[in-house]
């Protein structure tokens, strides 16, 4: 993998071109899945979403999860498959992978206590021990910004002024529990130990 120093899922992720072993299109990335149980959790799989030929009606399209055993090479452009179109299959994640957009994004961070915090705006992602890893999530205005589509107004603009935007990012070793029916992420500190660390 060549990736930058931090990445983020909705900006450098999400619809992604996804080639196979030959170079051909296969189709993009809709989400990314991580494997539990680790501070950092690996990506474990690619949610595809897959295009192809329905006979004289045109294309079809359908979401594919793709382990990430199969994945040859990824980098900032697009992900090369070590397989070939008919090796994609529609699959079905494990019970200890998460989706980081279907069940990270949106989702609403409390802390040790139950009290509200902020909201997901962004996932970032960094590379380590030769693995993609979940790092955090991004629960301040530039990760608010990217995804109304205002984030390259602002990078202009702090280009422009010298100045540069800070990101809140609460780093995932810091979740104490992520609550699927409740659509929240735990942490394991207080509002105020929160505040300290990162100026919110």
């Amino acid at each position: 993998m060549v990736l930058k120093e931090t990445t983020s899922f909705s900006q450098d992720y999400l619809g992604m071109p996804v080639v196979d072993r030959e170079g051909q299109r296969v189709g993009k990335i809709l989400d990314l899945a991580v494997k539990m149980g680790e501070p950092f959790p690996p990506v474990s799989s690619l949610v595809v979403e897959v295009s192809v030929r329905a006979g004289s009606f045109g294309w079809a399209k359908f979401p594919a999860i793709i382990p990430w055993t199969q994945v040859e090479e990824f980098d900032e452009n697009l992900v090369k498959l070590s397989i070939l179109p008919e090796g994609v299959r529609l699959g079905a994640l494990k019970k200890n992978e998460l989706l980081l957009g279907k069940s990270v994004m949106d989702q609403q961070v409390v802390d040790n206590q139950g009290r509200k915090l902020l909201r997901v705006n962004d996932v970032k992602l960094h590379e380590l021990d030769g693995k993609l890893r979940l790092a955090g999530v991004e629960a301040g205005m530039k990760g608010l910004l990217f995804r109304l589509g205002g984030g390259k107004r602002l990078e202009q603009m702090s280009r422009l002024f010298k100045l540069k935007v800070m990101e809140s990012i609460i780093m995932w070793d810091l979740v104490e529990k992520f609550d699927s029916e409740m659509k929240r992420i735990r942490l394991g500190i207080s509002q105020d130990m929160l505040k300290d660390l990162y100026n919110l």
